[in-house]
């Protein structure tokens, strides 16, 4: 089962967040600026969990009580197993088919120390109500044997009953309640758990007796065991008093969780030697009072030229570590429900460059971990990962007592310039320092379908032209964007679509840029002819099949028009995917299709 989805009410700053969608991807992330309320989402969600978390803190100034819901989406045959113990009410199944495959819990305080779990959805409580009444009716009756005394023989007919009986009696299935459907739904959903900054650290020694009891008090225990996980390991090992075999498994994993480690820490001490991390087994010395020839271990972060404990690096070395010994380990946990990470501002104490190390945990490990953070770091961002963010914000930007909003990928560029400051701030740092914007061959797009449909256009075409294609998020941010560009002297080209925005923004750029030269103009901006948007390079029966999976819609507008309203990044994205997993190929278009989609790929490339 899978958190799709999220909404929260009452929580602070937070009235109604409406529904709040994760990003498909696994790593969803939410900027905005301080008081925005990002933190109060994710503690928000991390509630749903864990209840006792809900404080007088929490609770708005009206006293209304929070309400936190969450969408998980789950197969049928799935959610059949779960209840095969019970007889699902009539319409149960077809309502769930028909939300998506979802269903959706909330968990509503009506005090501090009092709060129930329920079905969000109304309809799918009058379901149960309906079916409350044939509660004993649905059971299965089993036919009562025949009494035979002792000493007799059973007559022929008593004998066929006893036959029958045997051969057909099954177990009784009672009508599933509304209760305890919900807590079948809930206990099969993934863990929220809350990242704390160094509870996972590794602490400089541990007593093997401790690992062994599995004393969660110790000091360093948890960092201790994360090491232990992600090096698979064996306690037993150090208990057979093989100093030569104990060394041998010691130097191996130092040597593995280092090389490891170093595929995600680029930081470097001085001018080549990078960190390692190490650990040796001994024993106390007669001198240590109640311990004397007990094992423990002993660990340092070595730098080349000294071997430090943990606790006498730096805090960056020490959150990063922490970090990323309590992630590889938690993807690596035997959880069957799954996990969702919540990581409030990940990498304050970190420098920029390994705040992208970050980053490259977070790709490492999000197919076994769903991932939702916080951050003002334009590091922690990716400009072609938008359909990540959310933006969060207030109201009333001057009113820090105004409630939250949440701002999809679809409605960013409504987000105030503050708000989406990590996304400028990422456009405008030192080149070195970043892969996406570069000196030349940069496109920018009107908005983020565009930017997936382009890269798309691009590998079913075998381009091998480098263009890096820029979404603006919006037609207007594109004379902001580049005049930007001139400025730092970047070489750049513009496709918009042949609507009245866009040409309204060729205007504006021949105009300021090209000193109103309408052919030097149309060199370095492109109006996708009789295009009210890129999707209108479809023709409408490949638009169909390719894009909207879906060849019985019947619509008369053009293909833009229809999706004006709907998730047009998301059908974009879902397109991009397949051609990525090759599930598309050129061939598979007509021939309108194809010569549009190989057109633009050879102006643009011509452009740049």
């Amino acid at each position: 089962m899978e958190l799709n989805s999220f909404k929260v009410e009452n929580y602070r700053s937070i009235i109604d967040s409406g529904w709040v969608n994760l990003s498909s991807d696994n790593i969803t992330g939410l900027i905005g600026q301080n008081e925005s309320g990002k933190t109060s989402l994710i503690e928000a969600l991390y509630s749903f969990d864990n209840k006792e978390s809900i404080t007088q803190n929490v609770i708005r100034s009206d006293d209304t009580y929070p309400r936190i819901s969450c969408s998980f989406g789950i197969k049928q045959e799935e959610l059949k197993d779960l209840c095969a113990d019970y007889v699902l009410p009539e319409g149960l199944l077809e309502k769930i088919e028909k939300d998506g495959n979802r269903v959706n819990l909330t968990r509503e305080w009506t005090s501090l120390d009092e709060e129930t779990l329920v079905l969000e959805d109304i309809t799918l409580r009058d379901i149960f109500k309906n079916n409350e009444s044939e509660a004993t009716t649905s059971e299965i009756s089993i036919e009562q044997e025949p009494v035979i005394a002792e000493g007799e023989m059973p007559t022929e007919t008593e004998q066929v009953s006893l036959d029958s009986s045997s051969a057909d009696a099954t177990p009784s299935k009672a009508l599933i309640t509304e209760a305890q459907f919900i807590d079948i739904i809930y206990g099969a959903t993934p863990v929220l758990e809350f990242f704390e900054d160094f509870t996972a650290l590794l602490p400089d020694t541990i007593d093997l007796i401790d690992l062994q009891n599995k004393n969660t008090s110790a000091e360093g225990y948890k960092g201790a065991m994360n090491l232990l996980m992600i090096s698979g390991m064996d306690l037993s090992i150090f208990q057979s008093g093989e100093i030569r075999r104990i060394t041998k498994k010691v130097n191996e994993i130092n040597k593995t969780v280092t090389t490891n480690f170093q595929e995600f820490w680029q930081q470097k001490i001085g001018k080549s030697n990078k960190i390692s991390i190490e650990f040796d087994f001994k024993n106390h010395g007669q001198d240590v009072v109640g311990k004397a020839g007990q094992p423990y271990f002993i660990f340092w972060i070595n730098d080349g030229s000294e071997k430090l404990f943990p606790r006498q690096r730096s805090k960056g070395v020490q959150w990063f570590l922490s970090f990323y010994l309590q992630l590889r380990a938690s993807a690596m946990e035997d959880n069957e429900n799954g996990t969702v990470l919540l990581i409030d501002e990940p990498g304050n104490s970190l420098h920029a460059r390994a705040q992208e190390d970050v980053i490259k945990v977070f790709e490492e490990i999000r197919d076994k971990i769903k991932i939702v953070y916080t951050t003002h770091s334009p590091h922690l961002i990716k400009l072609e990962k938008i359909h990540r963010l959310l933006a969060i914000q207030r109201s009333d930007a001057d009113d820090d007592k105004s409630e939250t909003l949440v701002l999809d990928m679809h409605k960013l560029g409504a987000a105030s310039t503050d708000t989406l400051s990590p996304l400028y701030t990422l456009m405008g740092i030192d080149f070195s320092h970043q892969d996406v914007i570069k000196k030349t061959n940069n496109v920018i797009l009107e908005e983020v379908s565009a930017f997936y449909y382009l890269i798309a256009f691009k590998k079913l075409t075998n381009s091998s032209k480098d263009i890096n294609f820029l979404p603006a998020t919006g037609t207007s941010n594109i004379p902001f964007l580049a005049n930007l560009f001139l400025g730092w002297g970047l070489e750049f080209a513009v496709v918009v679509d042949d609507d009245t925005s866009g040409r309204a923004v060729f205007k504006i750029l021949k105009k300021d840029l090209f000193g109103d030269d309408e052919a030097r103009a149309s060199e370095k901006v492109m109006r996708i002819k009789d295009c009210n948007g890129i999707e209108d390079l479809f023709a409408e029966v490949d638009f169909k099949k390719f894009v909207l999976s879906d060849e019985s819609l019947t619509f008369t507008e053009k293909n833009s028009q229809f999706m004006k309203g709907k998730a047009k990044a998301v059908s974009a994205l879902k397109f991009k995917l397949k051609v990525d997993a090759e599930e598309i190929k050129l061939s598979d278009f007509g021939k309108e299709t194809k010569a549009n989609i190989t057109k633009i790929i050879a102006d643009i490339e011509k452009m740049v």
